[in-house]
């Protein structure tokens, strides 16, 4: 299972300090932007930032009302790999997706807790993963909603080839049930971020449980 630490900052300077004490020590770390409408928080976007200090791929989780907008500002960022749109954010996807695919990223969708997962079935063979949200998205911190897990699950047994991600209330406590539900990637936020160790040094210890748990 890899991990994805998830970049939730409000400046600037936080996002170039995040990704400086990140470093080399993850092979993709995740943007989230947000515009203050579609969710209640508004954070930084600012693609120069991350074109010159991040020393990672890029997947960009957009939540934001108006997505293409947002990603004319990203097209010459090299480290963007992956953009996750939310199924719930725009009303026309099946019209923006052959435009997103142009682009040459690879798309990924989001899907909220309290969204029906039937919903994801009519786009299926146009994307290459989804991210379940653990939590209503736009703040981090929160407690993953066991229920996400369940989804999970039954996403899995439909569609069991496709990648799978999990974005809040990640920790190390609750490892060994996200495992267990099948997810591909995890993309911790608060818990590489949010006390006195380094992000790098909290990576490392969570992959010693993934990799202890993997084991069994």
């Amino acid at each position: 299972m890899q991990i994805i630490p998830s970049i939730l900052v409000p400046t600037s300077e936080i996002l170039k300090s995040q990704l400086q004490d990140l470093g080399k020590s993850v092979s993709r770390v995740q943007i989230d932007i947000a515009d203050g409408i579609f969710v209640k928080q508004t954070t930084v976007s600012d693609p120069e930032t991350v074109q010159k200090y991040c020393q990672t791929e890029v997947e960009l989780h957009l939540m934001v009302s108006k997505p293409l907008k947002e990603l004319l500002n990203w097209q010459k960022v090299e480290q963007v790999q992956k953009i996750l749109i939310h199924i719930e954010s725009v009303d026309n996807l099946h019209e923006i997706l052959p435009t997103l695919h142009a682009y040459g990223w690879e798309i990924e969708l989001v899907i909220n807790p309290e969204t029906n997962i039937k919903n994801l079935d009519e786009y299926i063979d146009e994307i290459k993963g989804v991210m379940f949200m653990g939590v209503n998205p736009g703040k981090q911190g929160q407690k993953l909603l066991t229920k996400v897990l369940t989804n999970i699950k039954k996403f899995k047994t439909k569609y069991p080839k496709m990648f799978v991600e999990l974005d809040g209330g990640v920790n190390e406590k609750n490892l060994e049930k996200i495992m267990e539900a099948n997810v591909d990637a995890i993309c911790p936020g608060s818990a590489i971020f949010g006390n006195e160790n380094s992000p790098a040094k909290n990576v490392k210890a969570m992959e010693k449980i993934i990799n202890s748990l993997t084991k069994k």
